[in-house]
């Protein structure tokens, strides 16, 4: 039986060669993607921040079985923190590596190899295996596309719109196979956060390299783009989901995050309508 396959019946206790052939079919499959992956217009679950709880990610697995014609997008941040990290992101992998029509896996700033090290993985994985599988992971992580953008303007990422980006071109173009996320554009699409204000940019308070982007640099991204909707992650709001710009925007995250998060997932429908479902 396919590896992906064994990992969504269950199987857990995957061997330093498992984790290997794991990733490096994910890696064969997603290295041809571009950068910005088209996603389909309709019946689209989107899945935010999961930061190692493999039950948020069970749950997302359930919903894709539950609805045979849905499709999944996750937003990124698969590991880090949590309690079950390499768990978590190997059955995202394996949602991706068997469903290839039907679930993208994006790119989240904690998908680099130096925020890892910084915030659990590194040790989640250390304690299990060795440094060597850390690496094998951060070889999965450079070929996850930065975004996806459907037929119907639908623009989805884990952060956010990059300051000075207003065509597709500029993001397609970028070199994102890399461990670490060294672009600007890159960056700023996984680290960059939405405010109400009536501004473009502004400076972050995650540090160097990350933006702010208010109202009217996000309705000229729109309007470049011709979007509808855009679906990010990243923060965390304690009800798991916040709109923004008149509900343009809609951040969620699908992590209980040490209690303080009543973790969503958003299932967008025909009409560009909008459930929350409880995890």
């Amino acid at each position: 039986m396919h590896l992906a396959k064994q990992v969504l019946q269950g199987k857990t206790d995957l061997t330093s060669e498992e984790i290997e052939q794991l990733v490096g079919t994910l890696r064969d499959q997603y290295k041809g993607l571009l950068n910005v992956v088209e996603t389909p217009r309709r019946n689209v679950y989107y899945v935010g921040d999961l930061h190692g709880e493999l039950h948020s990610a069970q749950a997302a697995h359930k919903l894709l079985q539950d609805s045979r014609d849905a499709s999944m997008v996750f937003l990124g941040d698969y590991a880090d923190r949590g309690p079950q990290q390499v768990e978590t992101i190997n059955l995202v992998f394996s949602l991706a590596i068997e469903y290839p029509k039907r679930v993208i896996a994006l790119r989240g700033n904690h998908e680099s190899d130096d925020i890892a090290r910084t915030y659990g993985f590194y040790n989640a994985v250390k304690s299990k295996y060795s440094p060597d599988v850390f690496d094998i992971y951060c070889s999965g992580f450079k070929v996850l596309p930065l975004a996806g953008l459907s037929s119907n303007g639908i623009f989805s990422c884990h952060g956010g719109i990059p300051e000075g980006v207003e065509t597709l071109d500029q993001i397609q173009e970028v070199d994102r196979f890399h461990e670490k996320i060294q672009n600007p554009i890159a960056f700023q699409l996984t680290w960059n956060d939405p405010s109400e204000g009536d501004f473009r940019f502004s400076p972050n308070w995650r540090g160097s390299g990350s933006r702010i982007y208010g109202r009217l640099a996000f309705n000229e991204f729109a309007e470049s783009f011709e979007l509808n909707l855009m679906f990010r992650a990243h923060q965390v709001f304690p009800e798991g989901v916040q709109t923004f710009f008149d509900g343009k925007l809609i951040s969620v995250f699908s992590s209980a995050y040490n209690n303080r998060v009543k973790p969503k997932i958003v299932h967008l429908r025909d009409g560009l309508k909008i459930d929350l479902i409880q995890i």
